[in-house]
């Protein structure tokens, strides 16, 4: 099973690493989204399940790399070749101002706009790359509010693209059962 969790807001911590780590152990594909990795820092995930943020999703766009290229590989090359020895200070100096004003300034008031006008779908198809060539994923669970919005752009993407949506799901508990819930009672009536 391929599942999504979506953890935008940090809210439910203690929950979405123990809902993977049993998807994990269920032999499932697991990726958590999440705004900021600095938040999760202190959490332990089972083997096999990945970090991620939309941002670093949408960086490996080829768009996006090609632009990282130009504007911060290149000069980055350039400063080192010609910073050496009593030019390295200037050079550095000179390279952390270029990028300051002028790269800085380009990807964000140049460049992200544009990307998002022509691939505004990239998030959706990154996330479902991220599962690799069997699809997106079977199962999405929205851990928090602040994760609504994002589960909502994401299905409407999926589905207006044709590749199906999957299930949707606030926990994990009622597709993978928990190794230490209560056995289910029947009632006796029929």
């Amino acid at each position: 099973m391929q599942v999504l969790f979506l953890a935008l807001g940090a809210a439910r911590k203690r929950a979405v690493v123990e809902e993977t780590a049993a998807v994990a152990e269920a032999g499932g594909r697991v990726v958590v989204l999440v705004n900021d990795k600095k938040r999760w820092a202190t959490e332990d995930f089972a083997a096999g399940v990945k970090l991620m943020t939309p941002d670093e999703l949408e960086a490996r766009h080829l768009p996006r790399r090609l632009e990282r290229a130009v504007l911060y590989k290149a000069p980055r090359s350039v400063a080192g070749a010609l910073g050496r020895g009593p030019l390295r200070a200037r050079t550095q100096k000179a390279l952390k101002a270029y990028e300051k004003r002028v790269a800085g300034r380009v990807h964000r008031r140049v460049f992200l706009p544009l990307h998002r006008r022509v691939w505004p779908a990239v998030g959706a198809r990154m996330v479902q790359r991220c599962f690799g060539a069997q699809g997106g994923p079977e199962l999405v669970v929205v851990a928090d509010a602040l994760s609504i919005p994002h589960a909502v752009q994401l299905l409407e993407t999926w589905h207006s693209g044709g590749q199906g949506t999957p299930r949707v799901a606030y926990s994990v508990d009622s597709v993978v059962p928990s190794p230490v819930a209560a056995p289910v009672q029947h009632s006796a009536a029929r």
